[in-house]
């Protein structure tokens, strides 16, 4: 019976009073916030560890091939990148045909593009490099007016030489402005050593997304065609003929 008093006595002791909550409660509530203070704590170093790390520099693609990058804005362009893909745009337009003293080399027959008008393979190949509204018009025009009809036979030959290709002007949102100034060279039977045409153009180039799967080994040439015209992630919207500005 003695055992018994004293574990009644000693719950009693334990027993906790109404007015005793409410600083446990506080108590609890006061170590909830210094662990929360804790976790924030190591969470906004962890953080800064991570924003202050230098980003990435090198990118290896499926196939192999490794680039050195650097952070910039999606829709950014190098103006060489720019100039080049112009460049490289109107060598393969109005470049084309057999030339004197290649008689070895292979006459291109062309690509039609309606009815029986042609334009040269590489006329075609760089033609998705143009906006797909712009394209077809361009196509039909050039091999209307512009490519010479010989060029077919190996009769004719044609090379674009460029000259000067201004720096990229920005013309609005992820657009740029190139003009180039440059010269054509026809070659034909009455004018073995050629004569020259002015190639004076505006070229008005926007940024789009540049293909997101890099080619497979069994990609087609079709594929093979779009994905090189288009990796810089550049289109060519319009084009303008503009005077060059003679110098004394």
């Amino acid at each position: 019976m003695q055992r018994i008093s004293d574990l009644k006595r000693t719950s009693q002791r334990f027993k906790l009073d109404s007015s005793d909550i409410l600083p446990l409660a506080f108590l609890g509530l006061s170590m909830g916030v210094v662990c929360l203070t804790i976790a924030f704590i190591w969470l906004a170093l962890a953080v800064s560890r991570l924003a202050n790390q230098p980003p990435p520099t090198l990118v290896q693609q499926v196939d192999g091939r490794a680039y050195m990058v650097r952070t910039e804005d999606y829709f950014h362009r190098e103006p060489e990148v720019i100039r080049k893909t112009v460049s490289d745009w109107a060598i393969m337009t109005f470049s084309g045909g057999r030339l004197p003293g290649n008689q070895d080399t292979a006459i291109d027959s062309g690509v039609a593009v309606k009815g029986r008008r042609r334009v040269t393979t590489g006329a075609w190949e760089a033609s998705f490099l143009l906006a797909p509204d712009f394209r077809d018009t361009f196509l039909n025009e050039l091999a209307a007016a512009v490519i010479p009809p010989g060029i077919f036979e190996g009769r004719v030959a044609s090379v674009l030489v460029p000259q000067t290709i201004s720096p990229p002007q920005l013309a609005g949102d992820n657009r740029w402005k190139v003009d180039m100034v440059a010269t054509r060279i026809i070659f034909d039977s009455t004018n073995p050593s050629g004569y020259s045409i002015p190639f004076n153009r505006t070229f008005y180039v926007k940024a789009i997304d540049p293909p997101q799967n890099p080619l497979t080994q069994n990609a087609t040439e079709y594929q093979r065609i779009v994905y090189q015209m288009l990796e810089s992630g550049l289109q060519i919207e319009e084009i303008r003929p503009f005077e060059a500005v003679k110098r004394n």
